[in-house]
């Protein structure tokens, strides 16, 4: 039997989920780079709609322009459109293009960046009063970033910082407001940042969790899926000479029988004995004589050449092939060339009534099955002929016809 039946595939996986969970909350190199694959492939489904949406709520802040700072508004349209927009719409529809993951994650970390930069900026430029207001827009460019765009863990961490120094600074440029609501402030953003470095963590963690339940589960079902297949070619199959057993051949014969029956075609049938099978294994022995089998089984397997044939071992010496849309005199001339193939195999035999090699005995049969026929018909037919093959002398075929029996010898029809 196939060793993979007695492996215990879930050991590699409880390895790595204790590898994961466990210490590193990360999975080893390997199947780390297929997880970040089907991570870049999700954002990238994403980015269309979330890079949109980044476009539309930056740019509706716009609109607020014009009453908060009525004297930089043309400065501020400007920056807005000029500068961010169009960044944001080449990470919308161009970044995942770039097929390198780290220049990705640095161009989305840039832009924002710079959407972050911008509102300072625009504050800057600015003498009215409602202008320090700008700054607080820094806190929902880092939020978005880190948990719509949802960004590698490594590059919101340094987005995040990098955000919050220039937050800082910009906070401290304005002396209109008192230092202890600065620092407040300030406080506010770092908490908001925090809080969504923890939301993208846990995010990071819970993707790689699905995504190693659904790997677990596909490879679960792959290796059922092998086991099934596996198990369904055992139970069909003879574990000596690796053909049909008689149990496929049963079931294929109904198969068969029924389409027959259906399509009006010929179902024919070869059932084989080798001769004198006994005497050779009370001389050579039953390991010999298992090897011998084999050997015929090869032989025979390889005559047919449609997919439909099937080639099976009947029991003990017996095979048989079921040959569907084929004429008796078609089969008896296939039965033929297996005969030769056998004894073309030159296996001794020093116990054979019949030749110093190993033979078999071939009977034809082939019925167009009509009315309340059953397929035992057609193996009673084919039974009948191999019957008078062996009454003929044996090493031969016989065509079993109308209840006539017809001699196929050494490769001359009769």
């Amino acid at each position: 039997m196939d060793n993979k039946i007695n492996e215990t595939p879930s050991a590699p996986q409880t390895e790595l989920e204790h590898t994961f969970w466990g210490r590193r909350r990360r999975f080893p190199d390997e199947v780390e780079a297929e997880f970040q694959i089907e991570m870049e492939r999700m954002r990238e489904r994403r980015m269309r709609k979330t890079g949109l949406a980044a476009v539309l709520l930056y740019s509706a802040f716009a609109i607020s322009d014009r009453v908060m700072i009525p004297d930089a508004y043309a400065k501020a349209w400007a920056i807005r459109f000029l500068v961010v927009v169009p960044l944001l719409l080449f990470c919308t529809f161009f970044v995942y293009r770039i097929r390198h993951a780290a220049w990705r994650e640095a161009i989305l970390s840039a832009t924002l960046i710079v959407a972050g930069v911008s509102l300072p900026w625009i504050a800057g430029l600015s003498t009215h009063p409602n202008a320090a207001h700008y700054q607080t827009g820094v806190t929902l460019i880092v939020l978005f970033g880190n948990i719509v765009v949802s960004l590698r863990f490594r590059s919101a961490l340094v987005t995040s910082v990098a955000m919050t120094v220039i937050y800082g600074l910009a906070l401290g440029t304005i002396h209109s407001i008192p230092p202890e609501v600065r620092f407040n402030n300030w406080l506010f953003c770092f908490a908001a940042v925090a809080i969504s470095l923890i939301a993208n963590f846990r995010m990071d963690q819970d993707q790689r969790r699905a995504w190693f339940a659904r790997l677990r589960e596909h490879e679960r079902n792959q290796e059922l899926s092998h086991a099934v297949e596996l198990l369904a070619r055992l139970s069909a199959e003879d574990a000596l000479t690796q053909i049909a057993n008689r149990r496929e051949f049963d079931r294929r014969l109904d198969i068969e029988w029924g389409r027959a029956r259906r399509d009006g075609t010929p179902l024919a049938l070869i059932m084989v004995d080798v001769d004198c099978f006994k005497n050779y294994n009370d001389h050579y022995g039953h390991q010999a004589g298992d090897a011998c089998l084999q050997q015929i089984a090869r032989s025979m397997r390889g005559i047919p050449q449609r997919p439909a044939d099937l080639v099976a071992r009947f029991g003990g010496e017996e095979f048989v092939a079921l040959l569907p849309a084929t004429s008796e005199v078609d089969a008896a001339l296939l039965a033929e060339r297996m005969r030769v193939a056998i004894v073309d195999l030159q296996i001794p035999h020093a116990t054979s009534r019949v030749s110093s090699g190993v033979t078999a005995s071939f009977g034809v049969a082939a019925m167009h099955p009509t009315g309340n026929q059953q397929p035992a018909a057609l193996i009673a037919a084919a039974d009948a002929a191999l019957y008078a093959a062996k009454e003929k002398g044996r090493n031969g075929v016989a065509l079993h016809k109308e209840g006539t029996e017809l001699t196929l010898a050494a490769g001359v029809v009769h």
